[in-house]
């Protein structure tokens, strides 16, 4: 509709440019015959006695069709132009809008196959580690196996290579791993998790009672909740972590660092060594 709509305006602003050209001409020619006319008295003008009012009454009807189309064919040329203006404009910004949509959601989708592929070899790297330490545990005796004997290197060398590459939920799995394998319970200790990057763990919950997790960082790590009743975090990093409802009863938190740790009031009754531990306002316990 809007095509056949400009076409037959098209066609009209040609024909009203032609009459006004036409209209024009007729204007020039009749001015040169009145010069000459009056000039050399041609009777056959019939221009004789004429007077301006007379000529006034015969030019104004063209000149004022004249006018009238050149005013109305520039008014409406240009608020033809400017609607076409107006139209590219909205036309323009509608596309750089849905360009910028394509961008963001290509980006959002970059991003979720990132993440997605983080996650896959996050998942990757925790069942490897599970099955070599099956392997150790069941074919090379690593509960049964001394201090000193290399099975143990190969455990904790392993251990503490793939705690880095989880999030906080793969590391509780590992944890709970050990734990649940008994090869970090206090005492008997045959995993040694000093240095073990476990910040941000995820923990809580977890059944984690008579665990070593001495010289462990454990900080902004998930505790509440956690059964750590008898556990050993001597010299535990515990800066920023949530030790709310946490199960430490008789446990071992001396020389910890607790730096901004949200606690329980009752941490302080519950038969904890504090000894030398940073406490969550930073003044060192006695």
């Amino acid at each position: 509709m809007l095509a056949r709509l400009r076409s037959w305006w098209q066609k009209t602003s040609k024909t009203l440019d032609a009459v006004i050209i036409i209209s024009l001409v007729i204007v020039l020619v009749l001015l040169v015959l009145i010069v000459l006319g009056y000039t050399f008295n041609w009777s056959w003008t019939g221009l004789h006695g004429r007077t301006l009012y007379d000529w006034l009454q015969l030019l104004i009807i063209p000149a004022v069709l004249a006018i009238g189309g050149y005013l109305f064919n520039y008014t409406t040329g240009r608020n033809e132009r400017q609607a076409n203006e107006q139209r590219a404009k909205i036309e323009r910004e509608a596309a750089e809008k849905q360009a910028q949509a394509e961008r963001e959601a290509a980006e959002k989708r970059a991003d979720t196959e990132r993440e997605i592929a983080l996650d896959n070899q996050r998942e990757a790297a925790l069942q490897v580690y599970i099955d070599s330490m099956s392997e150790l545990l069941l074919e090379k005796k690593l509960r049964e196996s001394d201090e000193d004997d290399e099975v143990r290197k190969i455990a904790r060398v392993r251990t503490l290579t793939v705690l880095p590459r989880l999030d906080g939920n793969r590391k509780a799995s590992v944890l709970q791993f050990l734990h649940e394998s008994g090869l970090i319970d206090t005492g008997t200790r045959i995993v040694d998790l000093t240095g073990a990057d476990l910040s941000k763990a995820n923990l809580s919950e977890a059944k984690l009672h008579e665990a070593d997790l001495s010289r462990v960082n454990l900080s902004e790590a998930n505790l509440s909740k956690t059964n750590l009743i008898c556990a050993s975090l001597f010299e535990a990093d515990l800066s920023k972590a949530d030790l709310r409802q946490c199960g430490l009863l008789e446990s071992d938190l001396s020389r910890a660092n607790l730096t901004g740790a949200k606690v329980n009031d009752t941490l302080f009754y519950l038969g904890v060594s504090l000894e030398g531990a940073t406490m969550p306002d930073g003044t060192k316990h006695a």
